[in-house]
């Protein structure tokens, strides 16, 4: 057993032999960004923008921290407009990379939403949030 302690001790964290604490603190819930179009149905991302939902968020993620940071604060703790703004600029970024033939026939506007699904509550209880809107010019 001495001997066991001391090599882990002199190890330290080298695989296979890490202690993974990223996994230790799991948080009790997940964001997800997604479009849709005027009528709030949903739209894949990858043929629209060839960028996934996983890259949105992050880009959300990061413009919401860069608006909130200025006034000192945690993205956690940001407000409406502030959360409205960061959608703002990520659509517009996604908007840059649409591909038009890719639009689904009848979309006339493309909706940034965000949704926040929370342990022990119904996905039913848990609306999305619309947090921009662009209008497609007309083809």
């Amino acid at each position: 057993m001495t001997a066991l302690v001391l090599a882990l001790f002199l190890i330290k964290e080298e695989f296979p032999f890490s202690n993974f604490p990223m996994y230790s603190n799991i948080s009790e819930e997940a964001d997800v960004t997604f479009v849709t179009d005027q009528n709030d149905k949903p739209i894949a991302m990858k043929p629209l923008f060839k960028t996934s939902s996983g890259t949105s968020k992050k880009m959300f993620k990061k413009e919401l921290g860069t608006l909130t940071q200025k006034s000192d604060r945690d993205s956690d703790t940001a407000t409406p407009q502030e959360r409205a703004q960061a959608g703002k600029a990520v659509l517009d970024s996604l908007v840059t990379r649409l591909i038009h033939k890719a639009v689904p026939p009848g979309t006339t506007a493309l909706r940034f939403h965000v949704r926040t699904f929370r342990a022990g509550v119904s996905a039913d209880d848990s609306p999305s949030e619309k947090l921009a809107e662009y209008t497609l010019p007309a083809s």
